[in-house]
């Protein structure tokens, strides 16, 4: 027996007006805000992204081949970065959804990962450590089980049809080693040890001249 859930009148419109602005239905927005709530402060260094019709993310998309999107969105998730490796996959005949598998260096918050695109919500499974994103319109229409079957496709060990690119990235907060500060040539003990005062410089001659001067 299925639960009718009845939202005030304020709430609908919010909701219409979110489902509009991200091209999404109604219970899939629900669905990615629920699943968003329990998850917003965790992180994790194990993404997995489909992103559906990602043409229309992008500007001039109709100029854009399959390898030039790819590039685009794991330069999108792998760029100032905490850096990693991203292998995408994208060939809009197979079928128009684009997929990567990221995995960062550190763990990366949830939070971070909503920022980098557009700050939309997408829908959420979280299987062991890895969290996977899927920004689709409609997650009950029976879309979501192919855009799986594709990403369980990819994992595996597959034929290479040419439509896939693989790219690490540097993170940008590595600091320089202590070493860099303290170079041995710059800081050399031999030279403090080699610099050896005589105690004369301060002996009671000094005073002395200085005693009459007075």
């Amino acid at each position: 027996m299925g639960v009718k859930m009845e939202f005030p009148d304020e709430y609908m419109q919010i909701l219409k007006s979110y489902t509009e602005q991200n091209d999404v239905t109604i219970e899939t927005a629900i669905a990615d805000t629920l699943e968003f709530l329990e998850l917003k402060n965790e992180a994790f260094s194990h993404y997995r992204v489909a992103v559906e019709n990602p043409e229309k993310y992008l500007n001039d998309a109709d100029e854009l081949n399959a390898k030039a999107m790819r590039q685009i969105y794991m330069d999108l998730f792998g760029e100032d970065t905490v850096g990693g490796m991203i292998h995408c996959y994208y060939n809009p005949d197979r079928l128009n959804v684009l997929i990567m598998d990221i995995e960062y260096d550190d763990s990366v918050n949830l939070w971070n990962m909503i920022e980098t695109f557009h700050n939309k919500i997408p829908g959420m499974e979280l299987s062991q450590d890895v969290l996977s994103l899927f920004y689709v319109h409609d997650r009950f229409d029976g879309s979501h089980d192919k855009i799986e079957e594709m990403m369980e496709w990819m994992l595996s060990d597959h034929d290479d049809d040419g439509f896939e690119t693989a790219g690490y990235y540097e993170t940008i907060f590595d600091e320089p080693d202590d070493e860099e500060f303290f170079d041995d040539e710059e800081f050399d003990d031999e030279e403090f040890d080699s610099e050896e005062f005589d105690e004369d410089d301060f002996g009671d001659q000094e005073f002395e001249e200085s005693d009459e001067e007075e």
